[in-house]
């Protein structure tokens, strides 16, 4: 029992810090960010935890199994007179449950990050999908959300997926084509979600556009540390600039999709895109 309250006051300590998850539709300005991130004294920023897109769904299905379980000992007590009821889990015990889970992890990171920090952070692009599960279960979260044109990071998932999958995923997409029409529609849910949570939560969420970077990193990243609340003093932020550009070098060619695209695969992803496109500053009418 010692222990167990031990890790109930470290869970609370690691609380009282700002929580924040780094997003983004895919792969691409997400590891240099986090990279920028966790090399600032203030911030613990690592890998990927997946607890949306993974842990949260497998201890919710487990406690669903639970309570159907629980439920079906009750009813046959009931139904042969004797005394019990179902002992269910409810939806504010699972929040509750992955809530810990979390901070189990978060606690974990901080070993050795040092007292100075104030911000965890943890970055797992796939979760903009999911930021209403993560805003329910720790409400007082912040994002950064990281976007590319959508087009040029359809070109870059195409390149990185064929050199993965040993043929599985060109046997699901033949063709560039194919591929692009349905990233466009994914592009767009992830860019929307975001959205979506800043128009909900008002100054809890940072857009930072990934071609940016290469040409203003440290007038971004000084705004974004400001943003989490951090020294965003000169030196910091060459420091951590320097740092991400070693670690995750950012890849982000502007308009390469030109080279890919055909005419009809542009058509395609500009009447599924085509106004966000124009909404985050893209040019939607420029021609492959």
């Amino acid at each position: 029992m010692e222990e167990y309250l031990a890790t109930h006051e470290r869970l609370a300590r690691v609380f009282e810090h700002r929580i924040v998850f780094v997003v983004g539709a895919t792969r691409w300005g997400t590891a240099w960010v986090q990279q920028c991130l966790d090399a600032h004294p203030e911030i613990c920023c690592k890998g990927e935890a997946h607890l949306t897109d993974s842990l949260f769904p497998l201890l919710a299905k487990a406690f669903d199994d639970y309570n159907a379980g629980a439920e079906a000992v009750g009813n046959r007590l009931q139904k042969s007179g004797l005394p019990g009821n179902a002992a269910g889990i409810t939806v504010d015990d699972v929040d509750y449950l992955m809530a810990s889970a979390a901070g189990v992890m978060f606690d974990r990171w901080l070993k050795g990050a040092g007292d100075a920090v104030k911000v965890i952070a943890e970055k797992t692009p796939e979760q903009v999908l999911n930021l209403k599960l993560l805003d329910r279960v720790l409400p007082d979260l912040k994002v950064v959300h990281v976007y590319r044109d959508g087009r040029d990071e359809a070109v870059s998932a195409w390149d990185f997926n064929s050199r993965l999958s040993r043929g599985e995923f060109r046997r699901q997409y033949p063709a560039f084509g194919d591929f692009a029409r349905t990233f466009a529609e994914s592009w767009r849910r992830a860019v929307d979600a975001a959205r979506d949570f800043d128009r909900r939560r008002k100054g809890q969420c940072f857009h930072l556009k990934a071609e940016a970077l290469p040409a203003a990193a440290a007038s971004s990243l000084k705004a974004l540390f400001t943003f989490l609340g951090v020294d965003a003093a000169d030196a910091v932020v060459e420091a951590a600039a320097e740092r991400a550009w070693e670690a995750a070098p950012l890849d982000v060619d502007g308009g390469i999709w030109k080279r890919k695209f055909d005419g009809e695969t542009a058509k395609a992803f500009n009447r599924d895109c085509g106004e966000l496109l124009k909404l985050l500053g893209y040019d939607a009418e420029a021609k492959p």
